[in-house]
C-alpha cells in the first residue's frame, strides 16, 4: 500500500465533504485504486476475492467504453485507526448512457450483488451529461 496516496485520498475525500454517516463522497476510479492493495477496501465479503487489480482492470475497461463518461467509487467509511486500512467502498458508480446489463460480463468476475440505476445524492455529485444516468454496482 502506498501510504502517501492513502493519506492524499483521505484528505481529498474529507475536503469534498466526507463525514461518517453523511452524504457519501465520490472519487474517481484512478484515485481510489492508485496505491491500493487492501482487499478490505472493496468486495470485502467475497469468498474468493479476485484482488484489487481485477477490480481496477474491470472498471478501467468500463471507463474506456463508448457511452461511458466516468467511473467513481463512493467512500462509505474512512478508518484512520491504522495506516494499513484503505478507505472503504461498497458501491461503484458508472456515468453512462448504456443499459446496466451492458456491464454484466465485465463485472461477472467481481461478483457484485446488484447492478442497476441509482438516484443517490452525493456530497459532490458527478457531472452527468444529457442522456446519461448513474449506474450503481453494489457489493453487500
Amino acid at each position: 500500500m502506498n501510504k502517501m496516496k492513502r493519506a492524499q485520498l483521505i484528505s481529498s475525500t474529507k475536503a469534498l465533504g466526507y463525514s461518517m454517516g453523511g452524504l457519501r463522497v465520490l472519487v474517481p476510479r484512478a484515485q481510489f485504486f492508485d496505491g491500493n492493495d487492501d482487499l478490505g477496501s472493496i468486495g470485502c465479503n467475497l469468498l474468493h476475492h479476485p484482488g484489487i487489480a481485477a477490480f481496477d482492470d474491470a472498471f478501467r475497461r468500463i471507463e474506456g467504453m463508448e457511452g461511458v463518461a466516468g467511473v467513481h467509487l463512493a467512500i462509505t467509511e474512512i478508518d484512520e485507526t491504522s495506516d494499513t486500512i484503505w478507505p472503504f467502498t461498497d458501491t461503484a458508480y458508472i456515468v453512462t448512457r448504456l443499459d446496466p446489463l451492458t456491464f454484466a460480463d465485465v463485472l461477472k468476475p467481481l461478483e457484485s450483488d446488484e447492478i442497476g440505476y441509482s438516484e443517490e445524492i452525493f456530497a459532490n455529485p458527478p457531472t452527468v451529461p444529457t442522456g446519461y444516468r448513474l449506474v450503481q454496482v453494489w457489493w453487500d
